[in-house]
């Protein structure tokens, strides 16, 4: 028999009703016997439930990309209890079979399951996942419970892993120990790539656990996330152990490390290679999806998918019933397949904000589609809980890069909207956000050979710069928090000439009425755009209310500006299609081996 999916117990801090439902009264406890760490105790007439994010196991997925149609249960259990094995479909719930189970002592009792093709000739029409109940008849101890096959893996997978961290030891330190508890354990993961590109490690524990076997530590000067999680690729491919697969993890998330080996039994059976990523979910509250992979669609946007939904919900499980298809998984966790990346070359020296979905899409082309896994995740900060900064220089010039360089996938960004970028900014007193998007314009059309071939340690010093002398203020005051953020009305239509007529009253105000720079009022993120902010001064802040950020009306640097942005939006649509051209042509020659040693090879 081979396993392919354990119930799992949920870790010290971790959500309890993402890893199952319960009534009555269950207790998780030590347990007396060393098999497990932990037991569940449900008391007499006590009920639990693993139709939850992680206790489901979702077979629409294990039918569509594996060849695993057998499906049994083992349960380790004493006392005396009714299990159920229910699946749901397009039509409701069905129990596929009840069963009462009576031990003295704690003990492994085997359901046997139809298979699918007969209990479901698999249409696309259901079933869609399973779960199982057990319901108490007098005290009851739950030891384990474990789906398998007897379905013969199609490979046997081995794994890299590769973390680049900047400057995040506390948040490091914690997945680092989790991941060595992990490693010592399990045969198929070769080794940890590390590779810091920020200050030498003060810790003593991140010392003393790359120290540790299968630990490899790299020190190397500040390439952004695209260039240090290359790097973990680059060493995964040139080890003298090589692997199946490299799986890349960010370094602040928070890491249930029981997740890769769930990842590694799905990826042992698929019958095709594909990149496998985790979904995120919101660690500022730990119940909500902030997104399970991502649509790119044809305008150049990125879609996420099961977008802010709270996964405890009723009916929240019903968008994994069914595979999305999406285009790409971002790169907090994601495995890729390595025989694939060495054909496709490396990824594009864009810093940060992109390479994920970038490389995504060659390996996409290369016949290595990505799929985004419910049953697993890791939990990370969301994007809303700080404010924008020097981050928007990297995301629009990453765009328009996209856009140049896959012009059957996307679209490239307009004039209208490029140039609707910076003037809302201006509009909004965002001078910050201005110049870097100004910037970001300009090293587009100056295309790869004056962009990338520079040190993009030296270009993000520069990009640093901007962002440090057109910061806003920021307001660490308490008071600030207990006041009532501003709303905001929504746009009615949100068409072009909606947007155009906004703008066009916003920059007369500002631009020759009275301006209005001291009272002040709060508005929330999702509030501000010309229309609300016109003329006046406020603070800007978040859902979370983590930061509160000052910005004033500048009359005179909102003129400068908007010649500024007038005179390279003339610029961009004179030499946009030939600076799209140079991207397309030349962008491989920033994509192979010998560039990115050079890279690292520079002190």
């Amino acid at each position: 028999m081979h396993a392919i999916q354990s119930f799992l117990l949920p870790r010290a801090g971790f959500p309890r009703k993402l890893y199952f439902r319960s009534t009555g009264t269950v207790a998780i406890v030590p347990a007396s016997d060393g098999t497990t760490p932990e037991v569940l105790v449900l008391d007499d007439g006590a009920k639990i439930s693993t139709d939850t994010f992680f206790g489901a196991l979702y077979l629409s997925y294990w039918v569509k990309y594996t060849s695993v149609r057998d499906i049994q249960l083992v349960v380790r259990l004493k006392g005396s209890a009714v299990v159920q094995i229910v699946d749901t479909t397009d039509w409701g719930e069905e129990v596929v079979i009840q069963k009462s189970i009576s031990s003295t002592t704690l003990q492994d009792h085997k359901i046997s399951l139809p298979e699918l093709s007969e209990t479901h000739p698999f249409n696309g029409q259901g079933p869609h996942r399973r779960h199982v109940t057990i319901k108490a008849a007098g005290e009851c101890t739950v030891a384990g419970m474990l789906f398998s096959t007897q379905s013969a893996p199609k490979r046997k997978l081995s794994l890299s892993i590769g973390l680049c961290t900047f400057n995040q030891e506390k948040m490091f330190a914690r997945t680092l120990e989790r991941l060595a508890s992990l490693v010592e354990n399990t045969d198929s993961i070769h080794a940890i790539h590390v590779v810091n590109q920020g200050q030498p490690f003060a810790s003593d524990k991140i010392r003393n656990l790359l120290q540790k076997p299968k630990f490899r530590c790299t020190e190397q000067r500040n390439l952004g996330g695209c260039g240090g999680f290359t790097r973990t690729i680059f060493d995964a491919l040139a080890s003298d152990e090589p692997v199946t697969h490299h799986l890349l993890m960010d370094d602040d998330i928070v890491l249930d490390e029981r997740m890769i080996g769930r990842a590694i039994q799905f990826l042992e059976h698929m019958t095709a290679p594909y990149a496998l990523g985790a979904p995120m979910i919101d660690a500022l509250r730990p119940t909500t999806m902030y997104e399970a992979g991502a649509f790119i669609r044809h305008d150049n946007r990125l879609q996420p998918y099961c977008h802010n939904v709270d996964l405890t919900r009723k009916g929240a499980l019903a968008h994994f019933d069914k595979p999305a298809n999406t285009d790409y998984n971002a790169w907090w966790f994601c495995i890729l397949p390595l025989e694939q990346c060495r054909d496709v070359r490396l990824p594009a020296p864009i810093f940060i904000r992109g390479d994920d979905f970038e490389y995504g899409q060659r390996l996409a082309a290369a016949g290595v589609p990505t799929l985004t896994l419910p049953s697993i995740a890791v939990w990370h900060e969301p994007f809303y809980a700080k404010p924008s900064g020097w981050q928007d220089y990297y995301d629009l010039r990453n765009r328009l890069i996209f856009g140049a360089t896959y012009p059957s996938r996307v679209s490239q960004l307009s004039v209208a909207h490029v140039t609707g970028l910076v003037t809302t900014s201006i509009l909004n007193h965002n001078y910050l956000s201005a110049e870097l998007r100004l910037r970001a314009i300009e090293d587009f059309l100056a295309g790869p050979d004056a962009t990338l071939s520079r040190d993009a340690e030296d270009l993000h010093q520069e990009i640093m710069a901007i962002a440090k002398t057109n910061a806003p203020e920021r307001l660490e005051s308490a008071a600030w928090k207990a006041r009532d953020p501003i709303i905001g009305a929504p746009l009615k239509t949100g068409n072009m000439r909606e947007l155009i007529v906004e703008q066009l009253a916003s920059l007369a105000v500002t631009g020759l009425g009275p301006l209005r720079r001291s009272d002040d009022p709060v508005f929330m993120d999702i509030a501000v755009r010309p229309a609300t902010v016109r003329g006046r001064g406020y603070v800007l802040t978040n859902g979370p209310r983590t930061f509160h950020l000052r910005y004033r009306p500048e009359r005179k640097r909102m003129w400068s500006l908007m010649l500024r942005t007038a005179g390279l939006a003339v610029k961009y649509r004179r030499k946009r299609k030939a600076a799209g051209a140079s991207w397309s042509d030349r962008i491989q020659a920033y994509q192979n081996v010998d560039f990115w040693k050079a890279q690292f090879d520079r002190r």
